[in-house]
């Protein structure tokens, strides 16, 4: 079932054309890579895809509808969750509050309801509570759960921003350069809980990733743009051995 793609999507800044005629697709509950050179456009499609850029031409739909026009909390709300490349948490706030405010919008109880401690109140935080811990357990993160995330690790910091998408329920996740940051002990964990992730939560996952290793042996497509163009996609021993991303990227 295909749940995410874009025809000939196109975004220019200036005189500049940063992705041209992209055509991607994402299946339910596939790990898909895109990869590329520095300045090959990747996370400009990752700013297209979450509504910050508007595209000069093109198609994007998730599901079979369009979510061109679409602000970027709507496409939150409507299926796809992001990381970033530079890390955005709120930093004086604690780990287990950066969660929670992903969790806003599935909240169910009243203004009144909380105004007034109403027992509705603190059952729906009880609820919300509960699934935080069971996020933080993913990544063995209980133990932070009240510590200001300024004061977490680099890498501790890069799963609370992961954790904090999925708290989204994603139909789609979009991971820009999870990995960044990471000795390969600490890589390896990351392929194996990112497939559990995958199996979990139903979720499809679209990652922007330069760690060869990681890329190859866990996404099931991979593209690779370089210059804004789609210039190879298929499976990763497909891709590995096309000569134009060997030329472009891979080198010899």
């Amino acid at each position: 079932m295909r749940l995410l793609i874009t025809k000939d999507l196109s975004i220019k800044f200036g005189g500049l054309q940063a992705v041209n005629d992209l055509h991607i697709e994402v299946n339910n509950k596939e790990i898909v890579g895109l990869i590329g050179p520095n300045g090959a456009g990747k996370t400009t499609v990752f700013n297209l895809l979450t509504g910050v850029y508007p595209p000069s031409s093109g198609a994007m739909r998730l599901e079979g509808t369009s979510i061109i026009g679409m602000k970027p909390f709507e496409i939150n709300r409507y299926g796809i969750a992001r990381t970033f490349q530079n890390i955005r948490l709120f930093k004086n706030m604690t780990v287990a509050d950066n969660i929670k405010v992903s969790m806003q919008q599935s909240m169910k109880y009243h203004t009144l309801s909380a105004m007034f401690r109403l027992p509705s109140y603190w059952k729906e935080e009880h609820r919300v509570d509960t699934e935080v811990r069971e996020l933080l357990k993913i990544f063995d993160m209980e133990d932070v759960a009240e510590q200001i995330a300024a004061n977490l690790p680099y890498g501790l910091q890069r799963k609370l921003e992961i954790l904090r998408a999925l708290a989204c329920k994603p139909k789609i996740l979009l991971l820009d350069e999870p990995a960044a940051g990471m000795n390969p002990t600490e890589t390896h964990v990351l392929m194996e809980i990112i497939r559990s992730i995958r199996n979990r939560f139903d979720v499809a996952i679209l990652l922007i990733e330069h760690d060869m290793s990681l890329v190859m042996n866990i996404c099931e497509r991979v593209y690779v743009l370089d210059y804004g163009n789609l210039i190879a996609e298929g499976t990763p021993e497909q891709v590995r051995s096309n000569q134009r991303v060997i030329t472009a990227y891979l080198g010899n």
